[in-house]
């Protein structure tokens, strides 16, 4: 069990990086996390966009935010 849940963290992290990195800086310089509802994806901002599934796992909609870095 334990290496299914480093094998899912290291494949999050690695599809994710240049997110992480950049949320990283932002956090040293005194941003912190703000829910803002769901809102459209920057095209210009590093995200990680959600987006809903229908019953048969096909994505439905457009992507999406909750969260957003603010200083």
């Amino acid at each position: 069990m334990t290496e299914i849940i480093l094998f899912i963290s290291a494949l999050f992290i690695a599809d994710n990086h240049e997110f992480l990195i950049e949320a990283k800086g932002q956090i040293e310089r005194g941003a912190t996390w703000h829910y803002v509802g769901p809102q459209p994806v920057e095209p210009t901002a590093k995200a990680i966009p959600l987006q809903c599934a229908d019953q048969s796992g096909e994505p439905c909609g457009e992507k999406f935010i909750l969260w957003k870095l603010k200083k």
